[in-house]
């Protein structure tokens, strides 16, 4: 269909182009000029036809590519759009996942580090009324940024991956984390220890002081409560030591036991020479004992112990006083009495052990002398300070001996010597007797730690090194005595 039948407008300007040609050509005296055609028209005619016969289609070209290769794949695409996607439930379920974890992340991202915070946040327009009332006109004004929010949940945010983190921890090193938990709230509002005192303790009211809070420290003596098992065991021991367990029992009831002043006291036990003191001076050297005692009972209420120092200076001002037990009460009860007894007694067996018991000794003097006297500054029995050392002395003792008998298993035949001539030097300074109790209750202890070889063994390289001293006292604590009560 040309396009004079479609557009009726072309084609009358068609023919009023047509008609005005016609009008022109018969004007009269007008003489059409036709050129002739000479040669050089007729080669510019020539290259004319031959550029037009050599020319690229490059519409047609384009079209044909386009056909060719664009079309199939636009076509794929839109068949594959058409018709509906095909995936299995996991795939539905893993791209489910995939959705909130990537949705998660982001939540997490923007709460850890807010940006919707300060010059970072978006302005967003908040509706807001104006106008007379009963009116409905709206304006939309920008909101301001709150920080404040942000950054709280951002803290938050930070808390609980730190809390997290902590928990994990806690869990790798094997520890329970809510037992950390607890202990801390425990602690909260609790009484802070006193001043000077070192490690864990509690306060605990004392009677013999009014009800007065006196800070206990958890000592790190590791003889402690074994010392105590075994001087409250002693008094379980039978006198005969041939008596059976059983018929012990039985009498116990038809006999008395034999009373604590009646009983020797060790060689060791040896009371010092007295000093000499000026009559003038004696009431000011004991007020000066009394405030040596009322200084070691100020550490005890504090909690920061006793040092061998102290305990030291307080003899020495009370032997310089010349009276026994005149600081007392300076001291305090029986019981703190006996604490100070006690440490100075882990203080000498200490100093035996190492070979150090005579002038060399922490109290600079010989030890045997001086818990004699100390136990006269403290005005206590003999015999229970007896009590005292020798169940210190019987821990020690069997300390040494695990450890040769790991020496004996090891090979380490220079460990169990040095700590076989431990013994040796504990016993030179407090000798047990072959009969003393102590040593029964040792040799059923280590019956269940050493076996009857390594037993044995230990008895012969303590003989060789001690020369057959103590040999029978060893013995009798290592493998037992044959006519032992726990037989």
């Amino acid at each position: 269909m040309s396009l004079r039948a479609t557009n009726p407008r072309f084609g009358a300007r068609v023919a009023s182009a047509r008609a005005t040609l016609a009008r022109r050509r018969a004007r009269p005296g007008r003489v059409d000029v036709v050129p002739r055609a000479g040669p050089k028209n007729r080669l510019r005619e020539k290259e004319a036809k031959k550029r037009s016969s050599s020319a690229r289609d490059y519409e047609r070209e384009m079209d044909d590519y386009v056909e060719k290769h664009v079309a199939p794949a636009t076509r794929a695409l839109d068949a594959a759009r058409a018709r509906p996607e095909r995936r299995s439930d996991a795939q539905r379920f893993i791209r489910k996942v995939q959705r909130k974890v990537k949705k998660a992340s982001q939540k997490a991202v923007d709460a850890l580090l807010p940006r919707d915070a300060g010059a970072f946040r978006p302005r967003a327009d908040v509706p807001a009324r104006v106008g007379a009332p009963g009116t409905y006109a709206t304006v939309y004004r920008p909101q301001r940024p709150n920080p404040a929010s942000a950054y709280g949940r951002a803290a938050a945010a930070w808390g609980t991956l730190f809390a997290c983190a902590w928990i994990a921890l806690k869990v790798i090193n094997r520890e329970n984390p809510l037992r950390a938990i607890g202990s801390a709230f425990k602690g909260v509002g609790r009484r802070a220890p006193p001043p000077g005192a070192t490690g864990p303790g509690r306060w605990v009211g004392d009677r013999s002081l009014g009800g007065r809070q006196v800070w206990v420290p958890a000592t790190a003596d590791r003889f402690r409560d074994e010392r105590k098992r075994l001087e409250g065991a002693l008094d379980d021991v039978p006198e005969d030591a041939n008596v059976k367990p059983g018929s012990a029992t039985k009498a116990r009831g038809n006999e008395k036991k034999t009373s604590g002043a009646a009983k020797a006291l060790p060689a060791w036990w040896t009371p010092p020479s007295p000093q000499y003191v000026p009559p003038g001076r004696k009431e000011a050297l004991i007020q000066v004992a009394k405030a040596q005692g009322a200084t070691l009972a100020a550490k005890r209420v504090s909690g920061a112990g006793f040092s061998a120092d102290d305990i030291a200076d307080f003899r020495a001002a009370c032997a310089a006083a010349g009276e026994r037990g005149c600081a007392v009460k300076s001291v305090g009860p029986e019981s703190a009495r006996v604490a100070i007894f006690r440490a100075a007694a882990d203080f000498a067996v200490t100093d035996a052990m190492r070979g150090q018991a005579g002038a060399t000794s922490a109290f600079n003097t010989p030890v045997g002398p001086f818990l004699v006297g100390l136990s006269d500054d403290l005005s206590l029995d003999a015999h229970k300070c007896v009590s005292i050392v020798m169940a210190d002395v019987a821990v020690r003792v069997r300390g040494a001996v695990v450890q040769a008998g790991a020496g004996l298993r090891s090979n380490d035949s220079v460990a169990t010597m040095l700590e076989l001539n431990k013994l040796v030097d504990l016993f030179n300074t407090f000798p047990f007797t072959p009969d003393a109790p102590e040593l029964d209750m040792l040799s059923v202890g280590l019956r269940s730690r050493l076996s009857e070889d390594e037993r044995r063994r230990i008895c012969d390289e303590f003989d060789a090194i001690s020369n057959g001293e103590h040999s029978a006292v060893v013995r009798v604590a290592v493998c037992g005595a044959s006519d032992s009560a726990y037989e």
